[in-house]
């Protein structure tokens, strides 16, 4: 698996691929093989150093000044022309998304943001979001198996973020379709009819945007976007159409994908031991301990990804100016020196709220609050409405091809305890 190169502190290379069938299947398992004792190597299948250490991770975080943002969502592989020509769409470059900016273009972006995202329209969104999950479950029949992520999971948070935004309804469909080609085309392994295929796609994802602001300034409403415009009327030039689009292209991608991976998550680590389940049903001043815990021991967004800006040593290992880096998240999140006995799922734990699941520092995810909400909201009325749920046995649980987003893509459940699976 590993093979050291060169001397002194030069990095080990080692087979690694987080888009091979075996990591896919369990991430957890490919990370229990490595040795400990390597915090950083360097696999040449992805062309990233792997950092899998808590503290080395946090300090990537913490650095803007020697670790970029551009490389976040980077595809993997080279793109061919042609799905270059159709991002760039016709010589005009698109702004990168707030996530692969670094100040000070990042602050531009990101001030903004951090005004019309408020806890307060966080936590007003509150009964919003109880009554879309009792809408969703309403609909299910108890009496059978059902899925969870179509039932629940996977509408719920697109239906939260977009309204938020303020999208209308009629839209949403399209919008959530064109996130998953962009979620493929930024973090998997596309063939070149396929990128061609996702670049099209994002560019009319972009241009619907660009459209929705310039439509939304003439028609405010109490939506994020309309917080957005009045900020924009304070002083144009500080922030544009252009970067709202560019900040709504940000949250209406992030905003889904991971909360509905954050959910799925949570209940599948609860389920998959009926225990965990019934110590939730019987004390809910549990439910934020579950979340935070799913959040360190099973995180939605199991990588993020910086470049170096000059020549560092990072983990004791020599790493040269321009170096992609794989920061494992998940892998921070098993380590021993900070969380005691890490790879056991524990509700009771002190110290969950030290993972990195949402980053840290400066670009720390603006969404965590409400992505922490509806997965707390989600758990409170399914635990209440079905007290007995359980897994359904001898289930395969798939997962979607990509590095950095990670959850079961059904979780088929009964609700009571005399059902197979259909």
């Amino acid at each position: 698996m590993m093979s050291s190169h060169g001397h002194g502190n030069c990095p080990v290379h080692a087979e690694f691929d987080p888009l091979a069938t075996e990591f896919l299947a369990d991430p957890f398992a490919v990370m229990a093989s490595l040795p400990r004792d390597i915090p950083v190597f360097y696999a040449p299948a992805i062309d990233y150093y792997v950092v899998t250490r808590y503290a080395d991770i946090k300090a990537v975080f913490l650095d803007p000044e020697t670790y970029s943002a551009a490389a976040t969502q980077l595809p993997l592989v080279q793109l061919v022309p042609a799905a270059m020509q159709i991002l760039q769409g016709s010589g005009h470059s698109p702004q990168p998304s707030m996530a692969s900016l670094d100040p000070p273009a990042h602050t531009r972006l990101r001030s903004p943001t951090a005004r019309a995202f408020t806890p307060g329209r966080v936590t007003q969104m509150e009964p919003t979001i109880r009554r879309m999950i009792n809408q969703l479950l309403d609909v299910i029949d108890p009496s059978a198996p059902f899925d969870l992520v179509s039932g629940l999971t996977f509408p719920l948070p697109a239906t939260i973020i977009f309204s938020f935004v303020g999208i209308p309804e009629r839209d949403w469909p399209q919008l959530k379709e064109w996130c998953g080609h962009r979620a493929a085309l930024g973090f998997g392994r596309p063939t070149p009819d396929e990128q061609v295929q996702h670049a099209t796609n994002m560019a009319a994802y972009r241009q619907y945007l660009t459209t929705y602001v310039a439509t939304k300034a003439t028609m405010r409403d109490d939506d994020f976007t309309s917080s957005l415009l009045a900020i924009h009327d304070e002083n144009p030039s500080d922030l544009t159409h252009e970067e709202i689009s560019s900040i709504l292209y940000s949250l209406t991608f992030a905003g889904h994908e991971t909360t509905n991976y954050l959910i799925d998550n949570l209940l599948y680590r609860l389920l998959e031991k009926p225990e965990r389940w019934e110590t939730v049903v019987a004390d809910p001043e549990l439910i934020p301990h579950a979340v935070e815990e799913t959040l360190r021991y099973d995180p939605p967004v199991r990588v993020w990804r910086r470049a170096t800006r000059r020549p560092v040593t990072l983990g004791g290992v020599d790493v040269p100016e321009g170096a992609k880096l794989f920061l494992w998240l998940a892998s921070s999140g098993r380590d021993g020196s900070v969380f005691p006995a890490p790879e056991t799922f524990t509700l009771g734990r002190s110290d969950t709220s030290k993972s990195l699941a949402f980053g840290l520092g400066i670009h720390y995810c603006p969404g965590a609050a409400l992505a922490k909400l509806e997965a707390g909201l989600a758990l409170e009325v399914l635990t209440r409405r079905f007290p007995r749920l359980r897994l359904v046995d001898g289930q395969e649980l798939a997962f979607h091809p990509n590095i950095s987003f990670r959850g079961p893509q059904s979780l088929w459940v009964k609700a009571t305890e005399h059902f197979e699976m259909p």
